[in-house]
């Protein structure tokens, strides 16, 4: 079985080899299965792409362009969470064009038929998974290797840069001298819901590790969990209506935030009416933003569900705005 994909085979002509969806794009259009994991993946782009091509928003070339330049994952994530949000529009066929770019004040999408705009908001936050990468790195050629076993008390959703350093030094300085068992690092996190961490890092003899040193992370903290760590990733949120670029472009037009949450923490264990009750609860009346959104949009899958939340305050033009806009996409909240 053979599959072009041509909307994305165009998108990807002019993209470097290395280019993160490379090897799933070449895989997918070889003879790969429908189901396989790059298909999956592959298909889910294309139907956006197609989405948008149709569409013909303004300025779509440059999403295109970001797309293209994208040098890893993360950077391509980012470009595909405001393609995502544009093809659920254009599948809703509310006309709307993207926002110019370059440093200008105006929001990501900027909708035709409606006085309301959409800003994107993506923001990558997972300290487990930091740390684990960087003992990963730093454990490699470490001889005999040692099975490392990670586990936190509490679900971090950051854990500070010096604090990891920390834990990589002292860890590689016991696999080195074969010193063996757990070591317990507390820290301290008054930004946090939990205001104390703590870091258990097992070091383990492993006679059948052939392949190098092993991270393996445990979770141990579902006791009270997931509440505090999701009340980091509502800060999260808040904290992004009020960065000062993202206040030029909401005081343009009225504008939705739209927070792709899906790399934030473990966001995606909370349901869509969930998240839309809270984000209205905690949403501030004194804001120029009209709502805030969350999304969490997946890899296998062209559309996203959108919990939304907005200001109590409204003007009544603007709130039969968003009522329409929540509408015709079908949004959880309001």
């Amino acid at each position: 079985m053979s599959t072009s994909f041509p909307f994305l085979r165009d998108w990807m002509d002019k993209a470097p080899q290395e280019h993160p969806l490379r090897d799933y794009f070449d895989i997918a259009s070889g003879n790969d299965t429908p189901d396989s994991v790059a298909t999956v993946i592959v298909t889910a782009f294309e139907n956006i792409i197609e989405s948008l091509e149709k569409a013909k928003p303004e300025r779509l070339a440059g999403v295109r362009r970001d797309f293209r330049q994208a040098a890893d994952t993360d950077a391509l994530l980012i470009p595909r969470a405001e393609m995502a949000a544009g093809a659920k529009l254009a599948r809703a066929g509310i006309p709307f064009d993207f926002g110019r770019r370059n440093g200008a004040t105006e929001p990501d999408l900027m909708l035709r038929d409606m006085n309301l705009a959409i800003e994107v908001k993506a923001r990558r936050l997972d300290g487990l998974r930091d740390l684990r990468d960087e003992l990963q790195a730093a454990l490699t050629g470490i001889t005999p290797p040692v099975l490392v076993e990670l586990r936190t008390d509490s679900q971090p959703l950051a854990i500070k840069k010096d604090v990891r350093a920390k834990v990589v030094e002292e860890t590689v300085q016991r696999a080195r001298s074969q010193n063996y068992g757990t070591a317990v690092t507390t820290v301290d996190q008054p930004w946090s819901a939990r205001k104390r961490l703590l870091i258990h890092v097992g070091v383990y003899q492993a006679a059948d590790l052939t392949d190098g040193s092993r991270i393996i992370v445990t979770a141990g903290f579902w006791g009270a969990e997931p509440g505090p760590h999701l009340m980091d990733v509502e800060d999260e949120v808040l904290a992004a209506l009020e960065d000062d670029q993202k206040l030029r472009q909401a005081n343009t037009r009225p504008t939705i935030l739209l927070f792709d949450a899906a790399r934030t923490g473990m966001a995606w264990i909370r349901s869509e009416l969930v998240w839309a009750q809270r984000l209205a609860m905690r949403l501030p009346d004194t804001t120029p933003f009209v709502g805030a959104a969350v999304m969490t949009p997946k890899l296998d899958d062209p559309d996203v569900g959108i919990s939304l939340g907005v200001r109590e305050n409204l003007s009544e033009q603007d709130r039969a705005s968003v009522d329409e806009l929540a509408r015709r996409l079908g949004l959880t909240g309001v």
